[in-house]
């Protein structure tokens, strides 16, 4: 799926880009919705790098609608899995990485993402994801797996563009919220566009994310990290 990029949209007008193609996907080809789920294979939200970050940020938008029924649209069916490969999760934290760079003034993520220091923080997922259950009570809480799908976050050790400490940070924070369905991978040798690459044309990132979705093991997708280490042959 594609979204308007900076100018012409900022994270907020990409994010409602991805709420648009997803209730369009539901309304025409409903029925792949209900084939999916007869084989237990379900519907999977996918995204690299911005794609990751503002698909993460749709899912903690969707899971506060629908902790809330009075918010609640009825477009808002379930994804029932999410994959996020090589994505800058902290938008404070990957501003900081890229002004280390000089690249800050470069890259459309800055006035994207609002440009100040608050809103850097309102367009970070986890951070978003904090803020959202302040005033939720412990028996939703403990209720927050039912509303987020089982997540993969997978990155390259080698991606210089956006470090991997980017998803070891996201998944800790989504885990300390009670989303304990939250895994993270990572890939020895594997750049930023390599993950996204071996995607389409095979490696150990597809690997890695076919093993995870193709698991019935619970216990396999929550709480756990793994670490993959690339042939060099």
């Amino acid at each position: 799926v594609g979204y308007r990029t900076y100018p012409t949209a900022d994270v907020p007008g990409q994010v409602e880009d991805l709420e648009r193609a997803a209730a369009t996907l539901y309304k025409e080809r409903k029925f792949l919705f209900h084939e999916r789920r007869r084989e237990k294979c379900g519907i999977c939200l996918m995204g690299h790098s911005s794609g990751a970050h503002i698909s993460l940020l749709m899912l903690v938008d969707r899971m506060k609608r629908q902790m809330n029924p009075s918010n609640h649209r009825i477009d808002d069916f379930h994804f029932t899995s999410y994959v996020g490969l090589s994505g800058p999760y902290d938008i404070g934290h990957h501003f900081d990485y890229e002004a280390g760079r000089g690249v800050e003034e470069l890259s459309p993520m800055k006035p994207a993402c609002g440009s100040t220091r608050r809103s850097f923080r309102d367009n970070s997922p986890a951070s978003r994801l904090m803020s959202n259950l302040v005033d939720v009570d412990e028996t939703s809480t403990a209720l927050l797996s039912q509303y987020f799908p089982p997540s993969l976050l997978l990155h390259g050790i080698e991606d210089s563009t956006v470090p991997f400490t980017a998803t070891s940070e996201a998944g800790r924070i989504i885990r300390s919220c009670g989303i304990t369905n939250c895994v993270e991978a990572y890939i020895g040798g594997t750049s930023h566009q390599e993950t996204v690459m071996e995607m389409m044309l095979g490696g150990p990132t597809k690997d890695a994310v076919l093993e995870w979705l193709k698991s019935d093991d619970e216990e396999q997708q929550s709480n756990s990290i793994s670490m993959v280490e690339k042939s060099r042959l």
